[in-house]
């Protein structure tokens, strides 16, 4: 009597458990990170000239291996764990100074959102999400060009001056950002099928980073003129094509 209901009790548990395997989907997903242009007035400022930090568009990329845990026909979650190398061209005019260079940001993120499936065939996933960001690296390359017709202790006659000096520049930018930081997003898949036995999905995804940028960087060289809490928080878009595995 023990036996059956031991084995009663086991083939239900295996029942449970096979049952959620088949509700969740191990995808791998990668494709490029577009940055969106912002313009940052830096309005707390010694600095005259009206400094400001403008970013433009510039191509990164991420890869993303997650789950997708089915709750019902109409819903899911998703989570995952992936790398994001995040790039932004950069001006930044700080006076009578402009530098003109690319940010490579690399990150670690965990990204989780609920999902609403709709559609005829319930092919498309419309997701609500959050993610923790993890700063692994920073920098910034570029030029540095100096107007000295702007600087009033130099005689713009004097035949040695040039108006538009430029001076190379490579720094590590890694202090200006939150070791930890969070964002929100909102994310749209179609499911397609790449064979008979190979299912997958194309996503377009709009992240906007909250708190990733540090207010007051207070050991910078710059802190004396400006007040970083100006410049605005990035925000990207992450266009895929993923893989259910």
């Amino acid at each position: 009597m023990k036996q059956k209901i031991l084995f009663i009790l086991l083939t239900s548990l295996f029942t449970q458990l096979y049952s959620q395997v088949n509700t969740i989907d191990f995808q791998l997903s990668l494709g490029p990170t577009l940055s969106v242009p912002k313009t940052s007035e830096l309005t707390n400022s010694n600095v005259s000239g009206s400094p400001e930090i403008k970013s433009s568009i510039n191509i990164g990329v991420f890869i993303l291996p997650s789950i997708n845990y089915f709750i019902s026909e109409k819903s899911s979650i998703d989570f995952g764990v992936g790398y994001y190398l995040d790039r932004f061209s950069i001006e930044d005019k700080i006076g009578y100074v402009t530098h003109k260079g690319n940010r490579n940001i690399h990150q670690i993120q965990t990204p989780i959102n609920f999902n609403f499936h709709f559609g005829n065939d319930k092919s498309y996933q419309f997701g609500i999400g959050a993610f923790a960001i993890f700063t692994v690296a920073a920098k910034e390359k570029g030029d540095s060009n100096v107007d000295s017709s702007r600087i009033d202790f130099i005689d713009p006659s004097d035949p040695l001056v040039y108006n538009n000096i430029s001076i190379g520049y490579e720094k590590d930018i890694k202090d200006n950002y939150n070791s930890v930081s969070f964002g929100t997003y909102l994310q749209l898949k179609k499911s397609i099928s790449f064979s008979a036995s190979k299912k997958g999905f194309i996503l377009l995804k709009i992240n906007q980073y909250i708190n990733a940028i540090k207010n007051n960087d207070t050991d910078s060289d710059l802190s004396q003129y400006v007040e970083f809490k100006n410049e605005k928080e990035p925000m990207t878009v992450n266009l895929g094509v993923g893989l259910i595995l």
